[in-house]
């Protein structure tokens, strides 16, 4: 299930008796939990019926305790239990025989929950799907994965936080904000509202605007990084070396980042010679259309040979970091090779 599904069943009354909502996008997570409290929650009894735990605090046992206790004037209890680290892999701190047993209580639970509680866990990143605990849940209730939106999902999303602010915006100025920031929606929701705010009386929030005003992360000066190396401009690609550097990123990071371009140049030049469209390439790399744009000419500028020879450069570089060179000279005359075919 997908958390627009889970939103759904929420607004139809449709719960399942637990939940285990994971993923990286909290901003996703929150929305979810909202839902929940506005559907399960009666102000006049909300106190009674309702309990936030954290995961990393409270143990299995007292989880137990909270998601037994049946609702008071009410048909259903929530127990919110965030920071979830039991579901994920692992051995944490504070593993002992008491809390072994404890854990089995929550297995059992879990096999047979109370149909008058609501028992939600949150957790922030992977979970492991091998363990018990999960699919216990697998098979009592729901998992759902709270990812970060990717292609026409994260443009709707943008296009939606802008009209529930009473704007419009513009096409183009939905890409640049794609194509730089981190994508985290908590960040792009900021922006939004900054832009929005911003525009004033304006319908319309423009492409000139998001220029002007939108914050660029560190992920997006390495894609600027990045572009210039795959578009053979050697000048921009330094003056963006320079910009990171001086923020403080870290050498061996860049390398990474250039590396991991220079791979999905190839995997797109070679897509694309075998037929794929653009939309396809994308859904294959897992990246946004945006970017596959910018890949593939990117990738129209470099024959196969060029780009053996590219990766033996970025590996010799890597090499050089590791043995103590200086990270400026070492990155600068990477960057010159790969743009001037040094």
């Amino acid at each position: 299930m997908d958390y627009k599904s889970l939103l759904n069943s929420i607004k139809r009354g449709v719960v399942s008796p637990v939940y285990l909502i994971y993923g990286e996008e909290l901003y996703l997570q929150k929305l979810i939990i909202e839902a929940f409290k506005k559907g399960l929650i009666n102000d006049s009894t909300g106190d009674f019926n309702f309990d936030d735990l954290d995961g990393e605090k409270v143990t299995p046992g007292q989880i137990v305790a909270c998601a037994d206790t049946l609702p008071v004037f009410a048909e259903k209890r929530l127990t919110i239990v965030k920071n979830s680290i039991f579901f994920q892999g692992g051995k944490k701190e504070g593993d002992s025989k008491q809390r072994s047993q404890e854990s089995e209580r929550l297995l059992q639970y879990l096999q047979n929950p109370l149909t008058s509680t609501c028992l939600i866990f949150l957790a922030k990143g992977s979970i492991d799907k091998r363990k018990k605990l999960v699919k216990a849940v697998e098979k009592s209730g729901q998992v759902v994965e709270t990812a970060p939106l990717k292609g026409a999902e994260l443009n709707n999303w943008i296009q939606t936080e802008a009209e529930l602010l009473g704007k419009k915006i513009e096409s183009k100025a939905v890409e640049y904000i794609i194509l730089n920031t981190n994508h985290d929606l908590y960040f792009l929701k900021n922006e939004i509202e900054k832009l929005a705010l911003y525009s004033g009386d304006h319908h319309t929030i423009t492409l000139a605007t998001v220029e002007k005003l939108l914050t660029k992360t560190s992920e997006a000066n390495i894609f600027a990084l990045v572009d210039g190396i795959g578009l053979k401009k050697g000048e921009q690609a330094l003056r963006e070396l320079r910009t990171l550097l001086e923020r403080g990123e870290p050498p061996v990071r860049i390398v990474f980042m250039i590396a991991r371009q220079f791979r999905l140049i190839l995997s797109g030049k070679d897509l694309n010679e075998r037929g794929y469209t653009e939309k396809q390439i994308a859904k294959e790399l897992a990246i946004h259309p945006f970017v596959i744009r910018k890949i593939l000419q990117q990738a129209r500028r470099f024959k196969y040979q060029e780009l053996e020879k590219c990766f033996q450069q970025i590996l010799e570089c890597d090499m050089a970091l590791k043995r103590g060179i200086p990270p400026r000279v070492t990155l600068e005359n990477l960057i010159l090779g790969l743009t001037q075919g040094i």
